[in-house]
């Protein structure tokens, strides 16, 4: 009779409507400075919700689950898990459940003809006879296996549960050697405003403007650019006028302000590294100097970036004298 009753199953999936034979994918990372808690909060999540797991997998730096939700429960959990850290990525992709589908049948008539042979086999051997007892578990173990295909196949025909989702959260790295370095091919050009905190007439003018050829070579930002100031005034005739300028730089942005991801308004901060050579008419000066900065991403894409800046220079000689504050605006584009 129990063979009947699978075989009388197994007909009823495979002759379920299919409804959809698609469901969508997503694919989903987090990352978190807290791990520890973010992960907790997540466990009490899944405990209080009665979501279908397929599998979970953690270690002391990431997590990573598979679920199969219905189009509520997926609602109820996209707008909740944004709350356990920085957003990596969402890759979502329509998935066509035909192979599958397919596959489950296939297996399910092969697991059906096990259970008629073995079926066949325990009638001819009595209770007591060597082997029975574990040829009846195995035919338990198929009997589970098959109940648990017909669940999966009425699922995947009636798209229960369409969508499949693929849940990352790991433990975001700070450390430069844990870091990914993403290099760009981004030339462009600088303007920048140089004014002197205290100027000396004998020594060098008030203020400067410059032109600088700036190249970005990772979305870090790193950067270098060459250029040259001009002075807006001559003092006297002992005054520095030029500063032929050379510099490497760094930018960062703030985890907690989206990280750069924004179209608009991108918040950042950075240092620069350089090295000028300041000239008048009668003398050469080489001075290196260090510029903590902070600026604003005005408008970027995956194309063009536009940012204005400030930085306060500090050079390591001639401090007195050449200290100040730019201003400095720069444009972008991948080459």
């Amino acid at each position: 009779m129990k063979v009947i009753g699978i075989t009388i199953a197994l007909c009823f999936t495979y002759f379920l409507p299919y409804a959809q034979q698609k469901s969508i994918q997503v694919n989903t990372q987090i990352s978190t400075l807290g791990y520890e808690f973010s992960k907790q909060q997540l466990q009490n999540w899944l405990a209080e919700h009665n979501y279908h797991i397929i599998s979970q997998n953690d270690n002391d730096q990431q997590l990573v689950l598979v679920m199969h939700l219905s189009e509520a429960q997926f609602n109820e959990w996209k707008s909740w898990s944004l709350s356990l850290g920085n957003l990596e990525y969402q890759n979502v992709e329509t998935v066509d459940n035909t192979d599958e589908i397919e596959q489950v049948d296939l297996e399910l008539k092969f697991l059906e003809s096990r259970i008629l042979e073995y079926t066949t086999m325990l009638e001819k051997m009595g209770v007591q006879s060597e082997g029975y007892q574990a040829l009846w578990r195995e035919k338990m173990s198929i009997e589970e296996r098959i109940f648990n295909l017909q669940k999966r196949l009425i699922t995947l025909k009636e798209n229960m549960e369409p969508y499949r989702v693929n849940f990352t959260l790991k433990e975001e790295m700070t450390s430069p050697q844990e870091g990914k370095v993403s290099f760009v091919n981004m030339p462009g050009f600088e303007y920048s405003y140089f004014q002197l905190e205290s100027p000396n007439r004998h020594f060098s003018a008030s203020s400067f403007q410059g032109y600088f050829l700036k190249y970005m070579f990772t979305k870090g930002k790193s950067y270098a650019s060459i250029g040259a100031y001009r002075a807006n005034d001559q003092p006297s005739d002992t005054a520095l006028t030029e500063l032929f300028v050379f510099n490497f730089g760094q930018d960062f942005y703030s985890r907690h302000l989206g990280r750069g991801n924004k179209k608009f308004g991108n918040l950042y901060s950075g240092y620069t590294v350089g090295y000028m050579i300041a000239t008048n008419d009668n003398k050469k000066l080489d001075i290196g100097y260090l510029a903590p900065s902070i600026g604003l991403e005005l408008f970027k894409n995956k194309y063009f970036l536009w940012d204005v800046k400030a930085q306060y220079i500090v050079p390591f000689t001639y401090n007195r004298d050449l200290r100040g504050v730019s201003f400095n605006t720069s444009l972008n584009f991948v080459f």
